[in-house]
């Protein structure tokens, strides 16, 4: 579930694309919440009061949102991709440590951070804890991709205890394997050696024509997303949009039977200008904002329903 990416435009652009695969019984909205906004993990008593504005897809849940993704007025954007099998998480809180679920992770990259650089710094601080969240409706294994206004694109994957900031060349992130054999699997596809993404890599994507990976399985949607990434450079965030919400539907999941894992929204955000398409896929409906003017509107929360 979920396929991610980053890419640049012609015109120097940063912009951010997702489908929300995510299985879940309340709605994924577009949602603002201000400067200082008050916040609480669930795992400490501690409150925080987030340095920045954050506009993403959230949901509600007994007083508390939970972030899918977003970007903060800072320019830090952050997404939340399933990583099942793989998300190693302590079974005790960790003194010393910021304990944080694994969902309240995702709040306080966008709420504590303003960069990837930052967070790569403060990371040794937080343990992440295996606990249940606000909706008591199971414990998700997760990884996370996080970029920049500077375009540095990166993961990160609690495979281990200590968590690390990893740098992702590929631009791309979907679910399990590790990003480490999705690199391996696409140069295996290009009949390439080794576990490396390089200028070989991408001169063997620029050169392939043959057929694209049709099934919706994590790897097939990470080679299928990385050829289209570097494929084609789009001139401006018109195309660029364009682009990205057509391998979007290319990766979508459809809803079947009563199954939750299906797509549930494709977001695409411009990191410069703290734009946000937030893509329904249950009535089709394309909801357009920038933080700059959630925030000139609204002093508190705000969700931003489809009639709007």
């Amino acid at each position: 579930m979920c396929t991610s990416l980053t890419i640049k435009t012609l015109n120097h652009h940063e912009l951010f694309g997702r489908t929300m695969d995510f299985p879940t019984k309340t709605p994924w909205r577009l949602t603002f919440l201000p400067q200082h906004y008050p916040w609480q993990p669930i795992t400490a008593t501690t409150q925080f009061n987030s340095h920045f504005a954050i506009l993403g897809g959230m949901r509600h849940i007994n007083s508390h949102y939970l972030i899918g993704d977003g970007i903060n007025t800072a320019g830090l954007c952050c997404a939340e991709l399933y990583f099942p099998v793989e998300a190693t998480y302590h079974e005790q809180l960790v003194v010393g440590k910021i304990n944080l679920s694994p969902q309240d992770f995702t709040t306080w990259l966008l709420s504590e951070n303003g960069s990837v650089a930052e967070v790569a710094s403060k990371l040794e601080q937080i343990a992440l804890i295996k606990t249940q969240w606000y909706d008591h409706d199971g414990i998700y294994p997760f990884h996370w991709l996080i970029t920049d206004k500077t375009g540095t694109t990166a993961v990160i994957e609690p495979t281990g205890f200590n968590l690390a900031l990893q740098n992702n060349p590929v631009n791309v992130l979907t679910n399990t394997p590790p990003l480490a054999k999705h690199i391996a699997n696409l140069n295996r596809f290009l009949g390439l050696p080794g576990m490396e993404f390089n200028s070989r890599t991408v001169a063997a994507i620029k050169k392939h024509s043959g057929t694209l990976p049709q099934r919706k399985i994590p790897t097939d949607r990470f080679i299928k997303a990385a050829l289209a990434r570097w494929q084609n450079v789009p001139a401006d965030v018109p195309a660029a949009t364009i682009d990205l919400f057509n391998l979007l539907d290319s990766v979508s999941i459809k809803k079947e039977n009563d199954r939750h894992d299906y797509t549930h929204y494709e977001g695409i955000i411009d990191v410069n200008t703290r734009t946000y398409w937030f893509k329904d896929l249950a009535t089709g409906k394309l909801t357009i904002t920038t933080l700059t003017n959630a925030t000139a509107n609204y002093s508190t929360a705000h969700t931003f329903e489809m009639e709007e």
